[in-house]
Parts: structure tokens; sequence; C-alpha cells
């Protein structure tokens, strides 16, 4: 019997008996130690309710702008006075946006239809890509929306200085009573940084839990279906729910961005009185 470094232990009775051998002597079990052993479990993937790998998403967030972009150049591709078949979708699209940017924003609003106009439909297509199997919504992971809510600040802060001037931009914040600008400038400067938190929060949130819930529903299917029914796809109506969620999580981060921007446009120039304005400003906060 070979000796080891395993310990002996006798009972009462004066029996001895030494623990088992495990899989490999000195080794932590569950910890892959070899090469071998490492490199299958990466290939297993992400396996159901994990999250998943940041650069499976930060590729999947790539395939979506790609998608947009090849979407571009094939509508500027071929030009025509009279549009039709591809063209003409296209420019249903263009008009479309510009008319949902414009009527939150006022006429104003046109100049910022590419920005609006491409978060949209970024957003929509990388919530929408994690329905198709093997695909996930970078959307359904708080980096990317809080990276998405980080530019949309950026740019509705650059635009305020560009539209007011440092000190009109500064003069927004203070409130109309000098009295109180102290107490209101602190309270809209956290308001105002906080915007892009809860922009990228909300979306988070409503993806990653649609997503949570396909993937108990799909789990279900396979512990009862199979046994039950043979094919149970409990999934299913939700996944077609999920559309919906998609497009309405995608309008609400559009139309936030449109009413952060209208906030920040020179009180003198609107055209839509101070009614719409105050409404537009209760809606923001």
């Amino acid at each position: 019997m070979p000796q080891t470094d395993r310990p002996i232990f006798k009972t009462e009775t004066g029996k001895t008996f030494q623990l088992a051998q495990g899989p490999e002597e000195g080794r932590t079990p569950g910890v892959p130690e070899t090469h071998a052993e490492t490199k299958g479990a990466e290939e297993k993937g992400p396996q159901p309710g994990e999250i998943p790998d940041p650069h499976l998403l930060f590729a999947n967030s790539l395939l979506v702008a790609g998608g947009l972009i090849v979407f571009a150049l094939a509508a500027r591709s071929k030009l025509s006075a009279i549009p039709k078949g591809f063209q003409n979708f296209a420019e249903f699209v263009a008009e479309a946006l510009n008319n949902f940017t414009v009527g939150i924003v006022g006429p104003e609003g046109k100049k910022y239809t590419p920005l609006v106009g491409t978060v949209f439909l970024y957003i929509l297509f990388m919530n929408l890509i994690g329905i198709i199997p093997g695909f996930h919504s970078p959307t359904g992971n708080l980096s990317v929306t809080l990276a998405l809510g980080l530019v949309v600040f950026v740019y509705v802060q650059y635009e305020g200085i560009r539209q007011n001037g440092l000190g009109g931009y500064v003069k927004h914040f203070m409130g109309p009573m000098p009295a109180l600008a102290p107490l209101i400038g602190f309270i809209e400067l956290i308001s105002e940084f906080i915007k892009p938190i809860t922009l990228g929060v909300r979306l988070f949130g409503n993806i990653f839990g649609e997503d949570v819930i396909i993937v108990v529903l799909a789990g279900l299917m396979g512990l009862l279906g199979v046994h039950a029914l043979g094919w149970l796809p409990l999934q299913i109506p939700v996944l077609f729910l999920s559309v919906i969620t998609d497009v309405v999580q995608a309008m609400v981060f559009s139309i936030l961005t449109c009413i952060y921007l209208s906030l920040m446009q020179p009180h003198g120039h609107e055209e839509h009185g101070e009614g719409e304005h105050g409404a537009a400003h209760a809606t923001g906060h």
C-alpha cells in the first residue's frame, strides 16, 4: 500500500481508517489547473442566467452600428428626384424621425434630428438583437446604457453653452429669484448631473428584466415542457411583448433627449409659449 501524507485515524475499537484520496493529491476541487481544462471551460460560453461576456456585447453593439452605417450608405448610393423602392423607405424613416424631433423640441429641433434619430435607431436595434438566438442585447449591460446617457448629457451641456453663452447657461440653473439662486442652483445641478444615470438605469433595468424573464421561461420549458408535452415554448408570448418593450424604451430615451435639448433653448426665441415650456420642464424632472 503506497505511503501518503494523509492522516490515519483510529477508533475506540482499535480499527483504523484513512481519508479517501481525491481526484488529485493536493488539488483544490472544482478549480481547473491545466491549460486544457481552462480552455474547455472557456469554450462552453455563458450559461443561461449568467452575465454575457463583455466582448460579446461589444461585438453585438458594433454589429448594430455597422448595420446602420450600411443602411445609410445604401440609401444614399442611388438618389433620384422621384424616390422609389429602398430610397423611398429610407426617406420615410428620416422624415418620421425629423417630425418626431421637431414635434417635441420645436422648429429649431430640426438640427437635432441626426442625433435623436441615431440614438433611437441604435438603441432600438440593440434592444431587438437580443431576441435572436445566440445574441444578447448590449443595452442589457449597465456600462452600455450609462455610456449612452453620458453622450446625451455631454451634448446637451454643449448645446446649452453654445445657445446661451456661458453666462446664460449658468443663469439657466439659478431660477428667476436671485434670493433663492444658491438653493435653486444647487438643486438644479443635482437634477442635471443625475440625468445620465436615470437614462442609463431606466433603459438597463427594462431590457435586463426582459432578458431575465425570457431565460426563466425558456428554462421552465426545458423542465416542464419536455417531460410533460414534449415541446412547450413558454417564452414565445413574452418575445412578442418584448418587441413592444424594446420600441417603447427606445422612444422614451429619445423623448427625454429631446426634452433635455428643448430646456436648453434660449427663452427669448421660444415659439411655444410659457405653458408648453413649463410642461416640458416638469416632464424633464
